[in-house]
C-alpha cells in the first residue's frame, strides 16, 4: 500500500496511529481494572495467579499483538504515552506491599514489573506463532511469580 493510498482512508498519521492501537489500549485498560478490583490475587496460590494473569494477558496479546507493540514502543506525544508507565506502576504497588525488604520495595516491586513488561514486548517481537508466545509468556510468568514468592514478607 502506498502512503498517499493510505491518507485516502486516514487523514493523518495520528488518526492512523488511533485506529492501530485504540483496541488494544481498551483492553489494557481493562486489564489494569482487574488488577484494580483485586481479580488477580497473589494470595490465591501462586499457580492458580500464574494461570489468570497468563490467559487474560495471553487472549489481550493475541488478539491486539502490533497495536500493543505500538502502544509500549511508539506512543510517545500521543495520549496513550503514559499507559506503559500506568501499568508498570500498577503492577509494582501490587508487588511492594508483599516484600520483605521494606527499605528498597517499592525500587524493588518497579524493577520487577517493568522487567515483565519489557519481556512481554520482546515475546511478542520475537515470536509470532500464538504457541510459541504462549508458552514464553508462560515461562516469563513462572519466573516472575517465583521471584516474588522468594522475597515475600
Amino acid at each position: 500500500i502506498s502512503k498517499s493510498n493510505l491518507y485516502h482512508y486516514f487523514k493523518n498519521k495520528e488518526e492512523l496511529f488511533y485506529e492501530l492501537t485504540d483496541g488494544a489500549a481498551e483492553g489494557l485498560k481493562k486489564l489494569i481494572l482487574r488488577f484494580k478490583d483485586k481479580r488477580f490475587d497473589l494470595h490465591t496460590g501462586q499457580r492458580e495467579y500464574q494461570v489468570l494473569l497468563t490467559e487474560e494477558v495471553i487472549s489481550l496479546l493475541l488478539a491486539e499483538k502490533y497495536g500493543l507493540l505500538l502502544i509500549m514502543e511508539q506512543a510517545h506525544g500521543t495520549r496513550y504515552e503514559s499507559l506503559r508507565t500506568s501499568m508498570i506502576d500498577m503492577l509494582a504497588a501490587k508487588i511492594a506491599p508483599m516484600l520483605a525488604d521494606d527499605d528498597n520495595c517499592l525500587l524493588l516491586a518497579q524493577i520487577m514489573a517493568r522487567n515483565l513488561l519489557d519481556g512481554t514486548v520482546q515475546i511478542l517481537k520475537n515470536r509470532v506463532r500464538p504457541r510459541e508466545v504462549r508458552t514464553c509468556l508462560n515461562r516469563l510468568v513462572e519466573y516472575h511469580t517465583k521471584g516474588i514468592n522468594a522475597m515475600l514478607k
